[in-house]
């Protein structure tokens, strides 16, 4: 392999160190919550750093992640052909890429965005490399359940990069994927839980069982449904975004009603797909609604008072000329001696 080539081919490979796949979506929940922050768009250069501040932290998170489960990583189909199960990449050389990546992230979001911005990344990043990948995941099978916490860390983030505050619709929106985790993760569970089971990892399915498994994911969903509903309650979002709530809500409520009656895989599968679309989809309708009310509602109702002033200046201008007019032809009164 020649010297361009093999330094594309590592390229690629340190880049799955990272999870792309995840990484997009934690883009996504990031990017979309700095412009409901912002109520429109951000500062540009606020948002370009805090999102490749993001990139960078969660991307060292998800290769420590990497590391330390290589040794279950082969044993599982989905996970077999990553990077350091291969062998194409050194363990070693992938701590130092997530040493690089993690230190670099942590000094853009403190110096370029703001301190909290920062403290939010370093707190999802510990979380999710040492609480969730070194603790919960291998111990306990509500390992997806609190370490879902991890991945609802962008989204503050996102919040604390444009107010450089956390308010109450920062929390809603990190309890939304926070909520959103397990039955996401569970629908993925029930239909590779033979997977699960020869890494001797206790995922829900394989430690209680199918049917608790699916019982426990309705009750998350409906937590999920009450926490979308009442982001809208909050102000900085409005009908747009209570509508896709409403009717994305029932769409993956149906899923997982149906996956609970179903025997086979099937709607497991459904349900797992249609989850990351849930995602993606509200936090789209979310910063489509804060884009629509501050450039068109918002706008339509600055131009409507523009248009005012301008007629009042019109209106005193007219009058002001009337007054002159009158001034100019009023009878000059002169006394006679």
């Amino acid at each position: 392999m020649h010297g361009v080539q093999r330094f594309l081919f590592l390229a690629r490979e340190f880049a799955q160190l990272t999870k792309p796949g995840i990484l997009r979506l934690l883009v996504i929940t990031q990017f979309c919550t700095m412009l409901v922050a912002a109520g429109g768009v951000p500062d540009l250069w606020t948002a370009i750093w805090a999102t490749l501040g993001t990139v960078m932290i969660c991307g060292s998170a998800n290769t420590i992640n990497m590391v330390w489960d290589q040794d279950i990583d082969g044993l599982m189909g989905r996970t077999a052909h990553r990077p350091l199960v291969v062998g194409t990449i050194k363990p070693a050389h992938a701590l130092l890429f997530s040493g690089a990546l993690g230190l670099g992230a942590v000094l853009i979001l403190t110096f370029l965005v703001n301190p909290l911005a920062a403290l939010m990344g370093i707190a999802g990043h510990a979380y999710y490399a040492v609480i969730y990948t070194m603790w919960l995941k291998r111990s306990t099978p509500q390992n997806i359940v609190i370490g879902g916490a991890a991945g609802a860390f962008p989204a503050l983030i996102g919040w604390a990069a444009v107010t450089g505050e956390l308010s109450l619709t920062a929390w809603l929106i990190f309890a939304i994927v926070f909520f959103w985790t397990p039955p996401h993760f569970w629908a993925l569970a029930l239909y590779k839980d033979v997977e699960y089971g020869k890494a001797n990892v206790p995922m829900m399915p394989n430690v209680r069982g199918h049917h608790t498994t699916k019982l426990q994911m309705l009750i998350y969903m409906l937590l999920l449904l009450g926490t979308s509903l009442a982001l809208s309650l909050t102000g900085d979002v409005g009908l747009i975004y209570l509508v896709a709530a409403v009717i994305l809500g029932a769409g993956f409520t149906y899923c997982c009603i149906r996956a609970a009656f179903d025997t086979t895989d099937y709607w497991a599968k459904r349900t797992f797909a249609f989850s990351i679309i849930y995602l993606g989809l509200l936090f789209a309708a979310m910063s489509f609604d804060s884009l629509q009310t501050h450039y068109f509602t918002e706008r339509h109702y600055l131009a409507a008072i523009e248009r005012d002033a301008d007629r009042m200046r019109a209106e005193q201008d007219i009058d002001e000329i009337r007054r002159l007019h009158n001034s100019a032809s009023a009878p000059v009164l002169t006394s006679t001696p």
